[in-house]
């Protein structure tokens, strides 16, 4: 975070047009001190955090980095919806990696001004895609 108001309320920057829909972006990092064991033992506490903020709303996407052979890289990206650079940092501490110290973070304001999903919904089968 930068030396702003990390409670101030989030405000799109004006000067670009779309969306103008403000987010924050969670850079997270493997601390290198980290043992595996304790990272595998945390995985699912940590993936029933993700389901809860997803529930909640408070995820707009989540997911690791991929190297360039499409392999995991020990960093992440989790886009928070938050009004305030404090409460993406308190949601932030409250992923077990987070609070028992696996890894480390970092929260970016970020602004969604362009882009495109599309959502697909198959009532027959019961099934649902995006892409």
């Amino acid at each position: 975070m930068s030396s702003s108001d990390p409670n101030a309320k989030a405000r799109p920057d004006e000067r670009h047009a779309g969306a103008q829909k403000v987010y924050f972006a969670c850079f997270t990092d493997l601390v290198e001190t980290s043992r595996p064991e304790d990272i595998e033992g945390a995985v699912p506490e940590h993936k029933q955090w993700l389901a809860d903020m997803e529930a909640a709303k408070k995820i707009f996407v989540a997911g690791p980095f991929l190297d360039e052979n499409y392999s995991y890289s020990a960093t992440g990206l989790i886009v928070f919806r938050a009004e305030t650079a404090a409460e993406a940092h308190a949601l932030a501490m409250q992923d077990p990696m987070h609070a028992l110290g696996f890894r480390t973070f970092r929260i970016v304001p970020w602004q969604l001004n362009e882009g495109t999903m599309q959502i697909e919904i198959n009532f027959l089968k019961g099934v649902f895609g995006f892409s």
